[in-house]
């Protein structure tokens, strides 16, 4: 079976697979912290409603600020770092003499 979040398989499934499997993940992380839904929600800080519709896959997506507090209470918060790497300048934007980053000019071309 293809674990969800295997770096080369995760392309192969839908924003909605994916979104059922973090739904699927949040209940356990709950179980886990031995939470009833009614106390993870009040320590996270979102509703009941919330919890219950995450956990039963009644969303179609959860909102970055839901799923952070999710994180925080549960302790898991450290995975968010990797959501959005950090990347390397690109070559194209070193000087090539000095081997700073060159400032990018925004203004407006002349016509002629």
């Amino acid at each position: 079976m293809k674990k969800l979040y295997d770096k080369y398989t995760i392309y192969e499934y839908s924003d909605k697979g994916i979104v059922e499997e973090i739904c699927k993940r949040v209940r356990s992380l709950r179980l886990s912290c031995c939470f009833s839904q009614q106390e993870f929600a009040d320590k996270a800080g979102v509703s009941l409603v919330t919890i219950k519709r995450i956990e039963s896959c009644k969303v179609n997506d959860i909102a970055l600020s839901t799923l952070l507090k999710i994180l925080r209470i549960s302790g898991t918060l450290e995975g968010v770092a990797d959501l959005v790497p950090e990347l390397p300048d690109s070559p194209f934007l070193i000087n090539e003499k000095t081997g700073k980053r060159v400032q990018r000019f925004s203004s407006k071309r002349k016509t002629v």
